[in-house]
């Protein structure tokens, strides 16, 4: 049996999904600041960028599997973008 806060959230579920994809493409930006400080040799920050690419992997591997683009597209741009940014601070 369903409690009334869950009948809430899948009568909401799309409006929650999106919020959520919206916030979490807002978040794996924040990654452009280190990007841009390893570009400029100013930062060898690699850690949180790797752990966010591996992150955004295995995220992406889980809602492809389930076919859930709420999840799929953030993490997908999570995984590049954590890549690249890793990848700079050993340039």
């Amino acid at each position: 049996m369903e409690n009334t806060f869950q009948i809430f959230l899948k009568k909401n579920e799309k409006i929650i999904g999106s919020i959520a994809s919206i916030l979490a493409i807002i978040m794996f930006a924040s990654l452009i600041e280190i990007l841009l400080s390893n570009i400029r040799g100013n930062s060898k920050i690699f850690i949180q960028p790797l752990a966010t690419a591996f992150n955004g992997f295995f995220w992406g591997l889980y809602a492809y599997s389930r076919k859930d683009w709420f999840l799929l597209i953030p993490n997908i741009l999570a995984c590049v973008l954590g890549a690249i940014t890793a990848a700079y601070a050993f340039i």
